[in-house]
């Protein structure tokens, strides 16, 4: 039976990096938490010994990071399709061994024992107070997985178009249809508030909306927006995109991409999570979407479902067989008045159920895709019960010892060395934004073009 999702007036879906689910909630099946509910980490022998990773010699099982704030010697596992594939190991019987996290390195990332081992690293409640309140007070995914066993590119376009031209990240982004594309032809309105360059801004055709329509609106906006204008007058979905590490950026990185730690996007989390319940007009009738793009190479136990992703036409795969598994498990939390809370939902799940759900609410017959009705994952309406509603929401826990721990605030624009398609994609975008007329004059971008231009100018020897 169809559920009734007319109490739903607006959608928030907020979309991280590069973390897996053990690595951010796995403590909550391991004291003093032990809840059995949650498919997370264990001390059993047997268990550890299962998934125990081994490289040069020693032996790596999970263990406690007590560090959110940065990762050593600006430590980056790859995490590209063949990457993938090395930390799966070897399918066996419909099963893979999940034992080839830290051999699958290459020593090019890093030869570090020291360094390498943090794949195998899990958070506890005090290292990601922003994760813990989300699974504390509503629900939590213990089976989302990523939508293939792949990188940042290809699991974005999947989950903005539930399908993917390009199996690993290129520089610039090939031009498909996204969910934008959908909703402007539903007559559904739709916003992206971004904190810094927004993702698509690497798919060319996007580069002159994304400068000029209100569909693009800076993160400063959002809690005023959704403070101050009715529900019905606001975009019935909305994107929030954090500052991404692997971008030209202004202060923290806030997506949690290694090598920066979690605080940074912990606290966005907060931020994000105080405008949506901040007007109590607007949170009656909201769900909010948190998900992960995909793991970032951190271990996870569970052997992601068989169910294949097939090669679409006309698509530029560097493999051309298709994917057999989806991708590995990531967190994922549903904030919402319309969830139970404290509770897992153990539905298999990936990043083609956030466009299940967009087409259940707003699609014709409540569809939003042939390919992706098909998918055999659950819409996120799966999730949600109505029969209590949250209406009074729990106060975000106070954060200011908690990031009183992390480095200071940077003074100048970080600009990460463009050794990897997806860096370089990203100084590509910058420079598209300033062919498409964008300067230190830019309302939204000016500042970012401004420091940048006056780096350049002082690192060749001028004068800012």
């Amino acid at each position: 039976m169809p559920v009734d999702l007319s109490k739903i007036k607006n959608l928030v879906i907020v979309m991280m990096e590069n973390r897996s689910f053990d690595h951010m909630l796995g403590y909550l099946s391991l004291p003093p938490f032990n809840r059995a509910d949650v498919n997370g980490l264990s001390t059993d022998p047997a268990w550890l010994a299962q998934f125990t990773n081994q490289d040069q010699g020693q032996s790596y099982p999970p263990f406690l990071s007590l560090d959110p704030y940065d990762m050593p010697d600006d430590f980056d596992p790859p995490h590209e399709r063949p990457n993938m594939a090395l930390n799966l190991g070897p399918l066996q019987n419909g099963v893979y061994p999940m034992n080839g996290f830290v051999s699958g390195i290459p020593a090019t990332a890093s030869a570090d024992p020291e360094a390498r081992k943090l794949v195998m690293s899990y958070f506890g409640a005090e290292q990601v107070p922003v994760s813990h309140f989300f699974a504390k007070n509503y629900t939590c995914c213990d089976h989302w997985f990523a939508a293939l066993p792949a990188g940042t590119q290809p699991n974005r376009l999947m989950s903005m178009g539930g399908f993917s031209l390009i199996d690993i990240n290129h520089d610039l982004l090939p031009q498909q249809d996204l969910v934008y594309d959908w909703l402007n032809r539903q007559g559904v309105s739709w916003r992206v508030y971004h904190q810094g360059i927004p993702f698509f801004t690497m798919m060319p055709g996007w580069v002159p909306e994304i400068l000029l329509n209100d569909h693009f609106r800076s993160f400063t906006d959002l809690e005023n927006d959704l403070m101050n204008t009715p529900p019905d007058q606001l975009p019935q979905v909305i994107f929030v995109e954090p500052t991404y590490q692997d971008a030209p950026h202004l202060g923290f990185a806030t997506d949690e991409h290694a090598p920066s730690g979690v605080s940074n996007g912990q606290e966005f989390l907060m931020q994000v999570y105080n405008a949506v319940t901040k007007s109590r007009a607007f949170w009656q009738g909201a769900v909010m979407i948190v998900d992960y793009d995909e793991n970032g190479a951190f271990f996870d136990h569970v052997s992601p479902p068989l169910i294949p992703t097939q090669k679409p036409p006309n698509a530029g795969w560097s493999n051309p067989a298709d994917f057999v598994s989806l991708g590995l498990r990531t967190p994922a939390y549903v904030i919402s008045p319309f969830v139970k809370p404290n509770t897992v939902s153990h539905d298999v799940l990936d990043h083609l159920s956030v466009l299940k759900f967009i087409g259940e609410k707003f699609g014709t017959n409540g569809s939003y895709s042939p390919v992706v009705d098909a998918r055999p994952v659950a819409s996120l309406s799966v999730v949600l019960n109505f029969d209590n509603p949250i209406t009074d929401p729990p106060a975000a826990p106070a954060l200011d010892a908690y990031l009183a721990g992390r480095p200071a605030t940077p003074t100048t624009a970080t600009v990460p060395a463009p050794d990897t398609s997806l860096k370089a994609g990203f100084q590509m975008a910058v420079t598209s934004l300033r062919g498409h007329g964008a300067d230190r004059a830019h309302p939204k971008f000016g500042e970012l073009l401004g420091k940048l231009e006056d780096q350049n100018t002082s690192a060749a020897g001028g004068t800012a």
